[in-house]
């Protein structure tokens, strides 16, 4: 196992979620994916974590403005477990197609910063964690 980056990223929450989001957006999905309006339907407390091509939804459980950080690493191999400090983990297939993704806000805004994987028009097997807290 071997984590080969990863970037802290902050986005403030304005509707109760964030995206994590491939640069192409609703370009270059393969056929059949599910469309980001029905995914974003579907997101709600119990789905916090959502996937399809192109974009990962993350809902949150605190009041609709607040800022959260964002850490997105990539690893060859399964991270190690790390039980103690998260409260929930969900794990889902995610396709990339430009291999580059950002943290975004529901309305547009971003974090700012790429994360590049290093591999374009794939699928990746994505884990998304929360840490306990207020706004977990």
């Amino acid at each position: 196992m071997l984590r080969t980056t990863g970037a802290i990223h902050q986005i403030t929450i304005r509707v109760f979620s964030f995206m994590v989001m491939d640069l192409d957006g609703a370009n270059g999905q393969p056929e059949g994916a599910e469309d980001l309006w029905d995914l974003a339907n579907r997101a709600s407390m119990t789905d916090w974590f959502l996937t399809t091509a192109n974009v990962a939804i993350i809902t949150s459980q605190a009041d609709s403005w607040h800022t959260v950080e964002v850490t997105l690493e990539l690893w060859v191999g399964r991270p190690p477990a790390d039980d103690a400090q998260w409260a929930r983990t969900e794990t889902a297939q995610f396709y990339s197609g430009s291999g580059k993704l950002r943290v975004v806000g529901t309305e547009g805004h971003s974090s700012g910063n790429v994360m590049d994987l290093r591999g374009q028009a794939r699928h990746w097997s994505v884990s998304a964690s929360v840490r306990p807290g207020p706004g977990a």
